[in-house]
């Protein structure tokens, strides 16, 4: 029954989306004489790991003109040799994921505001695609910068039913970002509430670590929590338990924390302004290390990642590891 169901979860998702497995980063291929067998020559991907980097001082604010130098990286415990560094904040692909269940109805003409303001003030070179989920999830617009369309696209939607949270993760991953090589982050409204997802939380997860995107949640639960306490101040039985808000909340920062991302609490949802702010100055203010792994096994492993920094009292954000691809010939 569960592969049952999530047969026809991945057949609806496929009408907005093209679903593929992932491959990993696709590189040039080797050259070399291990590579040719039999006459014809063995494609052999080289792995390089891209790692974004964000460095922030004790009291806040980003720290700066760090050099390579300043930056040690380990993978599994094994240091690595940098061979990719920049402190310039490089151009980025992102998804831009709104939730419009009926819960933030209310709210919708702050949500259209913030995030018109937020993709007018992106870089030329960056790009964004937007996308919806209640019950169903639909690309909304794809990969591009065309900023007059949004008012226009988000002016059609009606917020109602339920939401496919872990779902939408899962397609964001596997589909959106399906061959995009450039810096990669998804910014998702959410309070962590599934209701009718057929995908898994761990399979959502996964799917997030390999699509190697940053996912910056912004939580709901706090505007959430302040909005049950009005109401329950008016005698209102809405609610929801305040151990489930505590649990989803949990979710969501496990999700962020293995994608390199975070998450953030926007007390009412007129501060979304500001959140979007800080995600976009976030991105901008990020060194990218990259590095090409002593480990050569292509096996679809998982692999720790430790960067380590000289800055004193310094806070890392980075992605605590990521999966090797897979050589097709091992399969």
């Amino acid at each position: 029954m569960r592969i049952r169901n999530k047969f026809w979860a991945v057949f609806s998702l496929a009408v907005l989306f093209s679903v593929s497995l992932w491959s990993g980063p696709q590189q040039p291929p080797s050259d070399t004489p291990e590579a040719r067998q039999g006459g014809f020559k063995v494609s052999v991907k080289v792995n390089m790991v891209t790692v974004p980097v964000t460095v922030k001082k004790p009291e806040g604010g980003f720290i700066k003109g760090l050099q390579k130098d300043d930056f040690r990286i380990y993978e599994d415990g094994v240091p690595q040799e940098i061979t990719l560094f920049s402190q310039e904040g490089l151009p980025t692909r992102i998804a831009i994921v709104l939730d419009i269940s009926g819960s933030v109805r209310s709210a919708w003409g702050t949500i259209m505001q913030a995030t018109r303001g937020f993709v007018e003030h992106l870089h030329p070179e960056d790009q964004f695609a937007l996308l919806t989920f209640n019950n169903e999830i639909r690309l909304k617009m794809d990969w591009g910068n065309e900023t007059d369309r949004v008012n226009e696209v988000l002016g059609s939607i009606y917020c109602k039913e339920n939401t496919r949270l872990w779902d939408t993760v899962w397609a964001v991953s596997s589909n959106t970002f399906k061959g995009i090589e450039e810096k990669k982050a998804v910014i998702i409204m959410s309070d962590g509430q599934d209701t009718e997802s057929s995908i898994s939380y761990q399979e959502a997860v996964e799917a997030a670590v390999r699509s190697e995107a940053a996912v910056y949640v912004v939580s709901k639960t706090e505007a959430l929590r302040q909005l049950y306490r009005m109401r329950n101040e008016e005698n209102s039985n809405y609610s929801i338990p305040h151990e489930a808000l505590a649990q989803y909340d949990l979710l969501l920062r496990n999700l962020a924390y293995k994608t390199g991302g975070r998450v953030l609490y926007p007390n009412l949802f007129g501060q979304l302004n500001d959140i979007y702010a800080e995600v976009n100055e976030e991105l901008r203010n990020q060194y990218t290390i990259g590095y090409i792994s002593n480990n050569k096994a292509n096996d679809g492993s998982y692999r720790n990642i430790d960067v380590r920094v000289k800055a004193p009292g310094a806070s890392i954000t980075a992605r605590p590891g990521y999966y090797a691809p897979i050589d097709p010939r091992i399969l």
